[in-house]
């Protein structure tokens, strides 16, 4: 069809009016996107921020708070906060005092991201090696051994005792010990025996099914017995100045996670149901059963407790030259 048949002929002004409205219109949609993303994402980032410190400050509050609870004789030492543009580490120092002497203990490194997500990123672990013939499987962590404990009511395959080793260590050393109790004891009857080399108590948080599963367990002849290592017991350090406080602290740590404590509530309410025979006795120091304790000092510091009638099994732990 030519132009002299074409029903509508072309408006070529009309045209280039268009193309110049769609160009202007394109421009325009560009630049309030790109306003609206100089004044939301740094809005969003600012808010991403601020929820990732939010969550920062709660999470390594919490825990420091359960450290003081869980994992026999250690203590934080403060943490250290590392930034970067869209995240942060928090990690915790981890000692423990022996004989007055701090061994480091380790690290605790989380990773916390302005998305609100939070992850353990520190991979060391206690380890050891042993065949299949050998007795005993000691672990190790940090280059010292990890401190085991026996619990009263459940049945062993072997039950150990380093005691004997304190004679053959130098006593310009310091040494950790855990003790194991034959049963249940007060937090006086404790302190009247071990008190001048007391570190921390071992709190009996057992239920009555995991004592019968453990000794289930040490029926079978294939499996190692149940001990439980230092990293998962619980207790509370020794106060020489007011021995009645850290118990109450211990208490007031399982009543506060169990309201609010994130990862940890579920742990300690079942501990708070345990200690409590499900809420039949009240939660409080003099109701606390102590089935162990961790000793610190030089060998000759604890050799009188060789004859101690009360202890059912003995295990070596840290130990560093005393100067």
């Amino acid at each position: 069809m030519n132009k002299e048949n074409e029903f509508f002929p072309k408006d070529l002004e009309f045209e280039k009016l268009v193309k110049k409205a769609k160009k202007r219109s394109m421009i325009r949609m560009v630049l309030i996107s790109l306003v609206i993303s100089l004044i939301v994402l740094p809005g969003l980032y600012i808010i991403g921020d601020r929820v990732m410190i939010m969550k920062m400050e709660k999470e390594t509050e919490l825990d420091s708070t359960w450290n003081d609870i869980m994992g026999a004789n250690i203590e934080e030492q403060g943490t250290i906060y590392n930034y970067s543009p869209t995240s942060a580490t928090a990690k915790m120092k981890i000692v423990k005092n022996v004989g007055g002497v701090p061994i480091p203990w380790g690290e605790q490194e989380k990773v916390f991201t302005i998305f609100g997500t939070s992850r353990l990123t520190n991979t060391n672990g206690a380890y050891g090696t042993a065949s299949k013939e050998d007795e005993r499987l000691p672990l190790y962590y940090q280059g010292e051994r990890v401190v085991e404990f026996f619990h009263p009511q459940v049945n062993y395959t072997q039950i150990f005792d380093d005691r004997a080793l304190l004679n053959i260590i130098d006593d310009n050393t310091v040494v950790e010990m855990a003790f194991s109790f034959n049963d249940g004891y007060s937090i006086e009857e404790v302190n009247q025996i071990f008190k001048e080399q007391l570190a921390w108590y071992w709190v009996d948080t057992f239920s009555k099914d995991e004592i019968e599963n453990d000794n289930k367990f040490n029926e079978y002849e294939d499996f190692r017995d149940a001990t439980i290592h230092g990293f998962g017991a619980y207790g509370f350090s020794y106060n020489r100045n007011a021995d009645t406080y850290s118990a109450s602290n211990f208490i007031s740590i399982l009543e506060m996670v169990k309201e609010d404590g994130g990862d940890y509530q579920s742990d300690a309410e079942k501990i708070i149901n345990n200690i409590t025979n499900q809420g039949k006795i009240k939660l409080e120091p003099q109701n606390l059963n102590i089935i162990g304790v961790v000793v610190t000092g030089k060998p000759s510091d604890l050799i009188k407790f060789s004859d101690e009638s009360m202890i059912r099994g003995a295990t070596l732990g840290a130990t560093t030259d005393l100067y």
